[in-house]
């Protein structure tokens, strides 16, 4: 499979990742999930493509926010599918490796 489309979280949804519930504040992880990241990926996986997820230049990610998006994706795809359809991409390993333990076990609330 190839990479179709890009997710550059910075440029399209802000660079200040919030917490968990859109009830909790602005920027949070439900509202990337379900307005950025959801839409996008089930694109990708009903066009049989890769999404490339930019992380880079973010002010911190909050466990809160990647277990909000990235962690209910999971859950609901199931980590193979997600691994399967997204790429992260970072700059900063400890970054990169907080996404992917998140996808592989997530700690979110269903």
């Amino acid at each position: 499979m190839e990479i179709k489309d890009t997710l550059n979280i910075k440029a399209e949804f802000g660079d200040t990742p919030g917490a968990r519930y859109k009830k909790d504040g602005d920027h949070s992880g439900q509202e990337f999930l379900e307005d950025y990241l959801r839409p996008k990926f089930i694109k990708a996986k009903e066009s049989g493509y890769i999404l490339s997820v930019v992380l880079d230049g973010l002010w911190g990610s909050p466990s809160s926010f990647i277990s909000g998006s990235f962690g209910l994706l999971s859950i609901e795809f199931g980590k193979d599918m997600v691994l399967k359809h997204l790429q992260l991409v970072s700059a900063n390993k400890i970054t990169y490796q907080k996404y992917i333990s998140e996808i592989n076990n997530p700690t979110a609330d269903q």
